[in-house]
């Protein structure tokens, strides 16, 4: 028997060896983590913080709920890294969360630019419904999370999860909204993005998943 093969085999006593850092066996699964605690913590201010700024027509406060979303979401993984608690509930969680934050922020958005309407309609069909079928199809695999995928498909990984291409996703179309204030500009960066997220859905959905792949069974 290989020495990789050995490293992941159970235990005689029911027990099973630790997989390495990014596996979905790596960590025991629980809520009860740092990085959890700061991902509906950060949840709950941006939502309050969004629907008060609806309530008072406040681009200010959308602002400033927009960058509660953003540093938290960057934050919350951080977290996890460091303090290693990266599990699968924690980054299903956080996709989640974050479908909820930008909802909350771009339909207030809109409720005060409606000429901004469309282009946001565009990407809330990309982020909220293809991004988030992309995103959850890491459970298909035995890996931690999305920022995982380059085991599975580099090439999906770097067009979605690869830092420079998460901050893409979920920055140009606010910052275009914001400060060009041309909306056919955000309509086709919205366009753009959502041509990107559907040819990698169409590329990972069909990927086979090996016949008792484990964490030695996936490079990188």
């Amino acid at each position: 028997m290989s020495s990789t093969a050995a490293e992941h085999r159970p235990r005689h006593d029911g027990s099973a060896e630790r997989c390495p850092r990014g596996c979905a066996g790596h960590n025991r699964e629980t809520l009860l983590t740092l990085a959890t605690a700061l991902t509906v913590v950060r949840t709950l201010a941006t939502v309050a913080l969004g629907l008060v700024a609806i309530d008072q027509g406040s681009d200010v406060l959308l602002g400033v709920a927009l960058l509660v979303h953003w540093v938290g979401d960057i934050g919350d993984g951080l977290l996890a890294r460091w303090r290693d608690e990266e599990t699968v509930v924690g980054a299903v969680l956080d996709i989640c969360a974050d479908r909820l934050c930008v909802a909350v922020i771009y339909v207030g958005f809109v409720t005060t630019h409606p000429e901004f309407g469309l282009a946001l309609a565009v990407y809330l069909v990309e982020f909220m419904l293809v991004d988030a079928v992309l995103s959850l199809w890491f459970l298909r695999w035995p890996i931690s999370g999305p920022n995982y995928f380059a085991r599975v498909d580099p090439l999906v990984w770097r067009w979605n999860w690869w830092p420079p291409a998460k901050a893409v996703n979920s920055a140009v179309p606010a910052l275009l909204c914001v400060w060009l204030d041309l909306p056919w500009v955000a309509l086709a960066a919205a366009a753009a993005l959502l041509v990107v997220k559907c040819v990698c859905l169409v590329r990972v959905v069909p990927l086979p998943v090996p016949a008792g792949v484990g964490c030695a069974g996936l490079h990188g």
